[in-house]
């Protein structure tokens, strides 16, 4: 007879074998799912084609973007399509539209759960329907059903963006595909619908597609005189306009797989500027104060006392660390003969270089030297004490304290760090650099912030010239400090934390009032000098995109006070009715449109396929099982 070792190991075997079975069976339906083709009577094929067409219209500061995607359906039966998009930092959706023949759907702002299943009603009773939901951060899905054997459908979503202003450049980055990373899979919810944080975007090499065309057209109005403009990875036609500029592709055959970027550099003054924009919506009036800095050649430079705070624990070993000491070398390359500095490193404990800061000798800087090559990453990340420690270093008369802060932000403890920082911080400033592949960037920003500083983030280690360079240039030259605004009346700005002006970096606030203001004021320190302006209104400039960009800002701000240990429930209570008030795609609201009438027999089935995004420009590898 067998024995029970030998039974048990039999029966052992039979599991892991039949455990085997049932996950090659569920990666073989995982990648039809994913997969880029539809199965039928034996044969294979392409069911869904895709192009884009972007228009995007900038004025000033906010940048409307008009994105249309069209759906072809080149299979003989009925089809659903699944179509994964990035959007740029701090995009505010609030418009769709469908075109099915002579039909024309306006997409609705509904609680997510009552798109969902509007969206599955409409879809079982062969209606056309589309349901736009926000799955990731910046990272949305189009569901578009019931599209006929060869029928077209045209989807456009609008968008309001802010621009990017640094060093001295404005820049409107438009995020056309996604870099693959790891993601594990997980289960299938709701009938058919991915769990949001497992929909991994289906990613393919656009050799031998003949869909995935891309057409851009910029009408730029950017309210003032520019240096230069160009594009940074598209070959554009540029030509001058009534108000601006008109650019557009030069290649008619551009596909959808890199970033489009367009950068322009405007001409500054020697003194700061400001400049308000109001739109009266009736119930409020909603304004834009943009604060533009002098060029630095303007501004003589004031000594300074910079205290370079590095997270040498164990979350920090490998290229973090080695990042962190090129950041720290480079940073003492850029004090002035007149700056004094200091050194902190902290893990589980923290290490003070000197008792206090020291002035810009050599003898102090090789010290320094030979303390940044000693760094060696161990321990916990105990973060408290080292601000403390810089923080609360003895004063140094008539020098302002730039506290640099380089971490990977890898804390437990965010509410209790950001609750100190803003009551420690008096006259200092906090300059927050998240190093790594994947740091704490959201409690950076928000140190940064309570700081009066600003964020930047290294995630190579070929990025660290070129980034620090940036942020050492920057922090150099502070314009005006301590700015306030008193708008007259009552207001609701954000952010309500106003940081320091500094030389080629403008600030703007969004502001909901009571009524028209007359005049804003604005006051500061201008190189230790007091200083107040007026801002000039510019007449007619505002329109409804202000009230947007105000409750997005209101949003972003909601959101992040989680990390103050707000109530998640009524950050979502909040930020649903202020979502469906403003019209707004949130993690809590989606955009859904349906047709009427059924455009589907009942007696006809509906195939799903997830349409894939292009891979990056020059990347081979294989895609499965990233996202």
């Amino acid at each position: 007879p067998m024995r029970w070792q030998d039974r048990a190991l039999l029966i052992l075997s039979a599991v892991l074998l039949l455990l085997l079975i049932v996950r090659v069976e569920s990666a073989q339906a995982q990648q039809d799912q994913w997969g880029l083709e539809l199965r039928g009577d034996g044969s294979s094929q392409r069911s869904l084609a895709l192009n884009t067409e972007i228009n995007a219209e900038v004025t000033g500061l906010v940048a409307r973007i008009h994105v249309t995607q069209e759906f072809r359906n080149t299979a003989r039966g009925w089809a659903e399509a699944i179509y994964r998009f990035p959007l740029p930092d701090g995009a505010a959706v609030d418009r769709m539209t469908i075109e099915a023949g002579e039909r024309v759907l306006e997409g609705e702002i509904r609680e997510k759960q009552e798109a969902v299943r509007q969206y599955q009603q409409a879809r079982s009773a062969g209606k056309v329907t589309t349901l736009v939901q926000q799955e990731r951060a910046n990272q949305f899905e189009t569901r578009l059903a019931n599209i006929g054997p060869g029928e077209r459908i045209r989807v456009a979503i609008s968008f309001l963006s802010p621009v990017e202003f640094r060093e001295g450049t404005f820049s409107l980055r438009i995020p056309m595909t996604f870099t693959p990373r790891w993601d594990h899979p997980s289960p299938v919810l709701m009938g058919g619908f991915y769990d949001e944080t497992a929909a991994a975007p289906a990613l393919t090499s656009s050799n031998g597609l003949d869909d995935h065309y891309l057409t851009l057209n910029v009408d730029l109005q950017p309210g003032l005189s520019l240096a230069s403009i160009e594009s940074r990875y598209h070959d554009v036609d540029i030509h001058p306009s009534l108000n601006g500029y008109n650019v557009f592709l030069s290649d008619p055959d551009t596909r959808s797989d890199r970033v489009f970027e367009l950068n322009w550099s405007p001409a500054f003054g020697g003194a700061p500027e400001s400049a308000l924009m109001t739109y009266d919506a009736g119930d409020a009036v909603y304004a834009m104060l943009m604060m533009s800095p002098p060029l630095a050649e303007a501004i003589s430079p004031q000594p300074r006392e910079v205290v370079f705070v590095i997270d040498t624990s164990g979350s920090m070993q490998g290229t973090s660390i080695d990042q962190a000491r090129a950041a720290l070398r480079q940073g003492l390359g850029f004090l002035s003969p007149g700056d004094r500095f200091n050194l902190i490193e902290f893990n589980s404990d923290s290490d003070l270089l000197f008792e206090e800061s020291v002035p810009h000798y050599t003898s102090y800087l090789l010290e320094a030297e030979s303390w940044i090559d000693s760094l060696v990453a161990d321990g916990g990340t105990n973060m408290a004490p080292a601000l403390d420690l810089a923080l609360n270093l003895p004063r140094q008369d008539g020098l302002l304290r730039q506290v640099i802060f380089i971490t990977d932000g890898s804390v437990g403890n965010e509410a209790e760090l950001l609750l100190h920082i803003g009551q420690d911080l008096r006259e200092s400033r906090l300059f927050t650099v998240s190093i790594g592949s994947a740091p704490n960037a959201g409690f950076m920003r928000k140190a940064a912030e309570i700081g009066r500083g600003s964020h930047t983030r290294v995630g190579r280690i070929d990025e660290v010239e070129q980034r620090m360079s940036q942020l050492w240039s920057r922090i150099q030259n502070p314009a005006v400090q301590n700015i306030c605004v008193d708008w007259g009346m009552e207001a609701e700005f954000y952010p309500q934390i106003i940081p320091d002006l500094y030389a080629g970096e403008p600030l703007w606030l969004y502001a909901r009032l009571p009524f028209q203001p007359s005049e804003v004021t604005l006051c500061g320190e201008l190189e230790g000098v007091p200083w107040q302006q007026q801002s000039r209104l510019i007449a007619g400039a505002g329109d409804p995109s202000l009230t947007t960009l105000w409750a997005r800002s209101k949003i972003e701000a909601l959101e992040e006070s989680r990390i103050f240990g707000v109530d998640p429930e009524a950050i979502r209570e909040e930020v649903t009715q202020l979502a469906l008030t403003h019209g707004l795609l949130t993690p809590y609201t989606s955009m859904i449109a349906v047709d009427r009438s059924p455009s589907r027999p009942a007696t006809e089935p509906l195939d799903g396929e997830q349409i894939p995004s292009l891979l990056p420009a020059g990347s081979t590898g294989s895609i499965a099982g990233f996202s």
